[in-house]
């Protein structure tokens, strides 16, 4: 198990320098790259776009916080194949685990569920692959078998320890999950995660921060529960970070809205920047459960002089 994590320096240090400046550069806009760069860097590396992915995976690590297992992961995710007008293999997503002192390990965010979630977020609806750099537990394999793109799905894991090797193996999610948990009954599963949501929920506060929150709500994902709902964090400066909920059909995968607020928020920042938060509110539906205690838990771990703006919508 590791017990000490890569600085970020030391990540970039494994690029030219010319790559360096446009890689910190994407890393102050919040840690997505473009098809157009990913495609001017492989063939700058002359590497495949599975190449560059493993090799960007200790700078997504750097960003990992893991103070109670000491594991840090680091994820990047490739998404869908750009359109005619735009070159390139597609966007690159970074993420990593989260851990949160003082709650329950149930309460964390992996490095899988990090990438998916700021894809997610950007837009997109399905991955090609994803590059992690250890093999998926069986939380995540059954997390990653709710998108979109799940049947097709490649997994990239490192094949070697050298440092300066970017070789992988690839192989289908359908290796590491042959035997997905389903419901039987497929009606009460819609397209899947990272499909396009809308539930045309509404609120009277007007506010940034209720707003975004009610955004993050009426993109969410709860085909099973119907609990749709979304936080929005903000940080210094006045910058908000929203989050939706993303349901799983075994349930207990499930990403809370608070766990993808702050996953994208962490993706924002500089590496190991303080989540300083200064407000946070969350919207939700009337339902048969709720999100409210759980947000209440991690925020005050995170976050113990805020108090949560708990918002029903219609």
């Amino acid at each position: 198990m590791a017990t000490k994590n890569i600085s970020l320096e030391s990540a970039l240090s494994g690029f030219p320098d010319a790559i360096q400046t446009e890689l910190r550069d994407a890393l102050l806009k919040g840690g997505v790259i473009p098809s157009e760069l990913a495609f001017s860097w492989i063939n700058k590396l002359n590497i495949d776009i599975g190449a560059l992915m493993i090799k960007l995976l200790p700078v997504a690590k750097a960003y990992a916080r893991a103070p109670i297992s000491k594991f840090y992961v680091g994820a990047v995710a490739l998404g869908m194949p750009p359109s005619d007008s735009i070159i390139g293999p597609g966007n690159l997503y970074l993420g990593s685990n989260m851990e949160f002192p003082n709650e329950s390990l149930s309460l964390c965010v992996h490095g899988e569920q990090s990438a998916v979630n700021h894809a997610l977020i950007q837009g997109e609806t399905g991955l090609q692959s994803l590059a992690i750099n250890a093999a998926p537990c069986g939380y995540c394999r059954q997390f990653l078998y709710e998108i979109t793109t799940a049947k097709t799905l490649n997994i990239l894991l490192k094949k070697d320890q050298d440092q300066e090797s970017c070789s992988y193996t690839e192989k289908p999610l359908s290796y590491y999950l042959p035997d997905a948990f389903e419901f039987q009954n497929s009606d009460q599963k819609e397209k899947g995660l990272m499909t396009a949501e809308s539930h045309h929920l509404s609120i009277t506060n007007k506010e940034a921060l209720a707003q975004a929150a009610l955004g993050g709500a009426n993109a969410s994902y709860a085909p099973y529960t119907k609990d749709y709902c979304g936080v929005a964090l903000m940080g210094e400066n006045n910058q908000i970070y929203t989050g939706r909920y993303a349901e799983n059909v075994a349930y207990n995968p499930s990403m809370s809205p608070m766990e993808s607020a702050l996953a994208y928020m962490n993706m924002n920042l500089p590496a190991q920047a303080n989540l300083k938060i200064t407000a946070a509110s969350l919207v939700e539906v009337s339902n048969s459960i709720s999100q409210k205690d759980v947000t209440e838990a991690v925020l005050s771990s995170v976050a113990p002089s805020v108090n949560l703006d708990y918002i029903l919508a219609k």
